[in-house]
């Protein structure tokens, strides 16, 4: 049996606070926040999963690092995180996570946050990003047996993220199964050929209707030309000068 109980406030029967909605229930996410104006910090967000990726449970405090990798010229620029209460290193510039979670800006989401504008500000400066609004990250695995850490990729990027919808082709079903429409008329086309190759009746038939078509054409031709001929004769009757 599930029993709520509420004390401390005004109403009796007041109803439970829903459950807040991920946006991204599936998948490890980081979100950097960008610009918010003069004097408003600026946070690091980690949703659920990531929170669990970096070990960073609800009730205490962690410290997590930042670290900046590039492997060439020609490859792109990368961030990394890692939590460094798991490190065996001593890490100089650590961040400080939050005990609970904490509300997002723009939605009823609630995360682990590391508050702080430098951080933000090196994120979005190393990478060469647009820091007027909030950039997601995915969190993936970093190959390295030296430290456990966690790459920044874009969510727009993730292979995990849904495809745009294509236009459903009407299907229709006939005797030989479902068919589209363009298939339907090229199997009607098809069968057509087919049955006039058989049948060599159509075909005569055919030619007889245009045979009696032309006879008929003919026919009215010559009784045309005829009634013409005879007006033309009434007409030199009728205008000949009397003696």
């Amino acid at each position: 049996m599930n029993t709520t109980i509420i004390f401390g406030t005004k109403k009796l029967g007041q109803a439970q606070e829903s459950l807040s909605k991920e946006k991204y229930p599936e998948l490890a996410v980081v979100t950097v926040e960008g610009q918010k104006g003069a004097k408003k910090s600026r946070r690091v967000l980690l949703n659920t999963k990531a929170a669990e990726l970096l070990s960073c449970e609800l009730g205490s405090t962690q410290r997590v690092v930042f670290a900046s990798l590039e492997t060439g010229v020609d490859s792109p620029k990368q961030v990394l995180i890692a939590n460094a209460d798991l490190m065996d290193n001593e890490v100089q510039v650590t961040y400080k996570t939050s005990k609970n979670a904490v509300s997002y800006t723009d939605s009823k989401e609630k995360g682990k946050a590391i508050t702080s504008t430098h951080a933000c500000n090196e994120i979005f400066s190393f990478l060469g990003m647009d820091d007027t609004q909030d950039i997601e990250f995915q969190l993936t695995p970093f190959d390295s047996t030296e430290v456990e850490a966690f790459l920044f990729t874009e969510v727009s990027d993730s292979s995990e993220m849904a495809e745009p919808a294509t236009a459903e082709e009407d299907v229709l079903n006939t005797n030989n199964g479902s068919m589209s429409g363009e298939d339907l008329s090229a199997s009607v086309k098809a069968e057509v050929a087919r049955a006039e190759a058989e049948s060599p009746v159509l075909e005569e038939a055919i030619e007889d209707q245009v045979e009696d078509q032309d006879k008929d054409q003919a026919d009215a031709d010559f009784e045309e030309e005829t009634f013409l001929k005879n007006q033309e004769v009434t007409e030199e009757v009728d205008g000949a000068e009397w003696m």
